[in-house]
């Protein structure tokens, strides 16, 4: 009795090019991508999101985020009068924050 070696489920004879032309190519998961049908799909990457490098030259984003919230806490500050008495003297609030938005 001769074996022969197969493996479970048919993967060994899975195409992704049969799927191409198989009336129900939608039931497939992952079709879009490995299975592309169309015009609109020939010569693109159509797997760009996944890649890296895309940011290189933008600053992290914690970095961005601990200075917004810098920020924020420093317009609260202005809002509230908390802080340096000597910052707030003699200023109205609105003339506080005309100041902070020029810098």
């Amino acid at each position: 009795m001769a074996f022969t070696k197969r493996i479970a489920g048919g993967k060994d004879r899975f195409k992704w090019e049969e799927v191409k032309v198989d009336k129900d190519r939608e039931n497939y998961l992952g079709h879009s991508l490995m299975a592309p049908v169309g015009r609109w799909q020939k010569g693109k990457d159509l797997q760009w999101y996944a890649k890296g490098g895309h940011g290189k030259d933008k600053p992290p984003l914690d970095m961005e985020l601990a200075a917004v919230k810098q920020q924020e806490e420093e317009a609260m500050a202005i809002a509230l009068y908390v802080g340096d008495k000597e910052t707030f003297c003699g200023q109205t609030g609105h003339e506080i924050v005309n100041q902070t938005r020029n810098c």
